[in-house]
């Protein structure tokens, strides 16, 4: 009876684990934990700790984010067909059903923004989370099937998880240090959605969507993401000057790396004839992680 079974059992926990799995994928989860650790960023550098109310934010800020992903996946998953790089997503591949992944995004969502109302009792940190949220399930994903100009509110919509912790940490309105770190992030979005693009060239310009590869040459856009790519490293300076309580040793060792950063993507852009994208699209995130991660270290030793 045991050998009849064990196939049955296997069955089903392999059933349940790729149920499991495919909804993780609905919600994006890896991209969410970046999101989430950016709000924790914002709130480690208004309040100076990582009490439990750190986590609480992170917590509220990833099911926000999941949320929303879950929903951008339910409404774009007749376009995720149409390209190699997303029709093996669990909605557009038919895994789960789009109904269910509309359910889930609205359900994860709402608990997001319950649990950031309630244990920060911060109504500003909940409309800047309700803001992200409506900037980008409504303006940015219908947006980008009509205009490549939908990468302003995509962007937008990006940079405000570290606002949301700001504010969840009782941080003021309007600060230089915290727009300054909304702007890195505005500007540190607009060289990775490019560096998507060029990562998966032919696959954009065979699409129907608008893209800007089809408007301006591959020789062009790479000059545009040095620049971008420089533009987000003077920002980043501008800011650590503001951090004038961060360690020395954290600022140097930032704007060491910054420079470094910069120095691979001239050299690919410029003199590679053959730039490795995925590698550039990696190591851009993870300069931006790493960033925020020193700051944050730097936010509570001050």
């Amino acid at each position: 009876m045991n050998r009849g079974s064990e196939p049955i059992a296997a069955q089903l926990g392999v059933s349940a684990a790729g149920l499991i799995k495919h909804h993780l994928l609905v919600a994006k989860v890896p991209l969410c934990l970046l999101v989430a650790f950016s709000a924790f960023f914002g709130f480690a550098l208004a309040a100076h700790h990582l009490g439990w109310q750190a986590w609480l934010v992170f917590g509220s800020v990833l099911l926000l984010a999941c949320g929303g992903a879950s929903l951008n996946s339910y409404q774009e998953h007749r376009w995720d067909r149409l390209m190699q790089r997303t029709r093996r997503r669990p909605v557009a591949a038919g895994l789960v059903s789009p109904e269910l992944a509309r359910r889930q995004g609205q359900l994860l969502a709402a608990s997001g923004l319950l649990l950031l109302f309630i244990g920060t009792s911060q109504p500003l940190a909940v409309c800047a989370g309700a803001t992200a949220f409506v900037l980008y399930n409504f303006v940015y994903t219908p947006l980008k099937y009509k205009s490549i100009w939908a990468i302003i509110p995509g962007a937008i919509c990006g940079a405000l998880p570290p606002y949301i912790g700001w504010l969840a940490g009782q941080g003021p309105l309007f600060s230089p240090v915290i727009l300054g770190g909304v702007l890195l992030l505005v500007i540190w979005q607009i060289p990775h959605f490019w560096l998507v693009m060029l990562s998966n060239k032919r696959d954009y310009r065979e699409s129907p969507l608008p893209s800007l590869s089809r408007m301006v040459s591959e020789a062009r856009l790479q000059m545009l993401i040095v620049l971008w790519v420089g533009a987000l490293i003077t920002v980043l300076h501008t800011l650590l000057a503001m951090f004038t309580e961060t360690p020395l040793t954290i600022r140097i060792m930032i704007s060491g790396v910054s420079l470094v950063v910069l120095g691979v993507f001239s050299l690919q852009m410029v003199i590679s004839k053959q730039p490795h994208y995925r590698f550039l699209f990696m190591l851009l995130n993870s300069f931006m992680l790493l960033t925020m991660a020193l700051l944050t270290v730097g936010a509570i030793v001050a």
